[in-house]
């Protein structure tokens, strides 16, 4: 088991992105918009589509996800990372897709200044791929790991109507993951990308966590949204140590 990772410096809103398939009115720029609603994401009409990111300066890359989408148990897709023109790495494999979501992990950090992701779906029964969300761009991990006394929920919309003889009628509106992940020893050298993370939030963007780099499939335990960092504190007097809770929900 690896320590866990976060990716709050999502690329993909630093950066011009072009596709050459889209819907009217569901271009690839609505991968730009926080909301994880399908009615605000990018629409291929076909089940072959590429994205491309162009950055105006050279960044470092070691994930690529997408999130809430419809893709298939038999999606695939090849992701390319280049640097002035010339190609820095190219993989393709499986989306492995589970909760609407797929994550691809490189071996290593990469840089460049053009992503290219392209997706292949051939057997989705929709007929078209719909991807609200996307993350593509470094990692970071604490210098230790998070308490075991976090933990994993889901929280619901429920709209209810009880009748006059108490049976109840439940209408489920919505659904997402929530984690509390309590962390007990950051170090020093931690604090920057922990008060990082909470003003990316703060203003309405989205984390990425990874609760184990190691997991496969990745999408069974990652977690795209927004994180409530509590606040910091020094349990352990002079030693560094820091404790902090991340708060994470699954955006919709």
């Amino acid at each position: 088991m690896q320590i866990c990772a976060f990716g709050y410096r999502n690329l993909v809103l630093l950066g011009s992105l072009t596709a050459d398939q889209a819907v009217a009115g569901l271009p690839v720029s609505n991968l730009q918009l926080p909301q994880g609603a399908a009615s605000l994401g990018w629409r291929s009409p076909v089940l072959t589509a590429t994205l491309t990111l162009t950055l105006s300066q050279v960044e470092t890359v070691r994930a690529v996800s997408v999130h809430r989408t419809n893709l298939s148990a038999q999606a695939s897709w090849t992701v390319v990372v280049s640097r002035a023109g010339v190609e820095q790495v190219r993989t393709s494999q499986p989306c492995q897709t589970l909760n609407g979501q797929a994550l691809l992990i490189l071996p290593a950090d990469v840089t460049g200044d053009t992503v290219q992701v392209t997706l292949e779906d051939p057997g989705n029964p929709d007929g078209y791929l719909s991807i609200p969300l996307c993350f593509i761009g470094a990692l970071w991990q604490p210098v230790r790991n998070y308490s075991t006394s976090s933990t994993d929920s889901w929280d619901y919309g429920i709209d209810e109507t009880t009748s006059l003889s108490g049976k109840e009628f439940p209408q489920a509106r919505w659904s997402r993951r929530k984690l509390s992940i309590v962390h007990q020893s950051l170090g020093d050298v931690d604090l920057p990308a922990v008060r990082a993370m909470a003003s990316v939030s703060g203003q309405g963007g989205n984390i990425l966590f990874l609760p184990d780099p190691d997991r496969v499939p990745l999408a069974e335990t990652a977690l795209f949204g927004r994180v409530a960092v509590s606040e910091i504190s020094n349990p352990f007097g002079p030693a560094d140590r820091h404790a902090v809770t991340f708060t994470l929900t699954e955006r919709l």
